[in-house]
């Protein structure tokens, strides 16, 4: 043998030697008639390997089974071995050269059984954090409501139901319209929650919450000292954490228009970068947006681009006000008394008081009835709700309403058409509104049930402006 090839082997064995004494407590090897000749088991007998080089394992080791596996060939895996007092937890295993075993390995893993036990209960204390983790991340963000969480009865909304659930079976970006408390959150969730994507992150955005200097850093993250104030160990952003479920932008109307240009940018190229970094990170994501402004009217007056309009409103669903959809108030109303009533509360509204919710505006929408209905809940001293439960700005403007159209005269006779007939009647009904109100045209539209913007286009058409 050559010196570099005794120094390559000599080094080799060294380092054999050292991985041998960090990886196992203990170490012995056998030759075939059951000799020791590699012996690492100090630290347990107490004995240097040259004192028992040479001699049969059965004179040193109690308890061995290595000159067994030896006869049998079979190797023993996870066996529990007394040694000098320590229940250790051994492997018995042969050296087999074709086809004759020629020796055998024991090893000590752990050097008392007690380590197994510490070393399960650190385990099933990791388990337990992961699952508590696994749950919280679930529950803050996977979607919270299903469509069978819509209650209604209207037409309208449920042909609106019926295009969410089809828009859920796309990867198309979704826009929901509708006034506050018009359940755009649930329709969002719903269509997250019936998508493929169900069993990915929903990572909701409020454009309205988020403080412009901090708009960028929040949706795409920042890399280690991105910017004064940063994380050393730098963040990671909505949109990444959204990968492979859905974004959901909440009023999208108020996003900064020098992030719409970035946004615009990451969805036509499904990638982004990282504040202060250069590495671009794959977004596979389903974008869902909502407002409560018409997006159109902000694309016309210059407050949001067209192209990152047209970009996200490929299936608009446009959510009716309460007011349009009458018939779900009782529904609504039944449902929510279940929902806040005590085991002793009340069980039911009086005549007067269904009669007063049902003719309520509700410029808050269903979030509005949710409330009212609680608050009653709260203050029902008996197993009936009544009008004396309900706040006192519902039963007021309730009460104008009735009179505005008790006190309309329709006695004479209208003559013409159909069209020429109601748009008398509404122009009359809007007049008692206004005398009604003292010519607050906001109070006369909660008294008509109808929204101010709408009363001012109708004031334009009969020319009462």
């Amino acid at each position: 043998m050559s010196e570099k090839s005794y120094e390559q082997l000599k080094w080799e064995m060294e380092i054999l030697d050292e991985f041998i004494e960090k990886a196992y407590e203990g170490l012995i090897i056998i030759d075939g008639a059951g000799k020791i000749v590699k012996f690492k088991y100090e630290k347990f007998l107490h004995v240097k390997e040259a004192d028992v080089i040479g001699k049969h394992v059965t004179e040193v080791i109690e308890n061995t089974r290595l000159h067994i596996v030896l006869e049998t060939g079979i190797p023993e895996m996870g066996d529990v071995q007394k040694i000098n007092g320590h229940q250790v937890l051994t492997s018995r295993i042969p050296i087999i050269r074709s086809g004759v075993v020629i020796g055998a390995v024991g090893t000590i893993l752990f050097k008392d059984i007690a380590e197994i036990k510490h070393l399960s209960d650190h385990l099933e204390q990791m388990k337990a954090h992961v699952k508590r983790y696994k749950q919280e991340l679930k529950r803050l963000n996977l979607a919270k409501y299903s469509f069978e969480q819509i209650l209604t009865n209207d037409p309208t909304m449920l042909t609106l139901i019926d295009l969410a659930k089809r828009a859920s079976e796309t990867n198309s970006s979704v826009m929901i319209e509708g006034g506050s408390g018009t359940g755009k959150e649930y329709f969002a969730h719903a269509i997250h929650e019936a998508s493929h994507r169900r069993y990915g992150p929903f990572i909701r955005i409020n454009c309205a919450s988020i403080p412009k200097a901090l708009f960028e850093s929040e949706l795409f993250g920042y890399e280690p000292g991105a910017f004064t104030g940063a994380l050393t160990h730098g963040k990671v952003g909505k949109f990444e954490l959204a990968n492979g479920g859905t974004i959901f932008l909440d009023e999208l109307s108020a996003m900064p228009m020098d992030m719409q240009v970035k946004l615009l940018r990451v969805i036509e190229e499904r990638e982004l970068e990282r504040v202060g970094g250069n590495q671009r990170i794959n977004l596979d994501v389903r974008f869902i947006s909502a407002t409560n402004e018409s997006l159109i009217t902000c694309v016309e007056t210059g407050r949001f681009r067209s192209d990152l309009y047209y970009r996200l409103n490929v299936i608009p669903i446009k959510l009716p006000p309460l007011v349009e959809r009458k018939r779900d108030i009782p529904l609504l109303m039944s449902h929510f008394l279940k929902q806040f009533t005590r085991e002793s509360g009340p069980s039911g509204f009086s005549r007067e008081a269904r009669h007063c919710l049902e003719s309520y505006a509700w410029p808050g929408n269903v979030r509005e009835l949710r409330n009212v209905v609680e608050s009653a809940v709260q203050v029902a001293r008996t197993k009936t709700i009544t009008i004396a439960d309900l706040p006192d700005y519902v039963v007021s403007v309730s009460n104008e309403r009735g009179l505005v159209l008790e006190d309309l005269q329709l006695s004479e006779t209208l003559e013409g058409d159909l069209k020429a007939v109601m748009e008398t009647v509404e122009k009359r009904v809007i007049l008692k509104a206004l005398e009604k109100a003292k010519g607050n045209r906001t109070e006369a539209a909660l008294i008509l049930g109808i929204h101010r913007t709408l009363l001012y286009k109708k004031m334009t058409k009969y020319g009462l402006d």
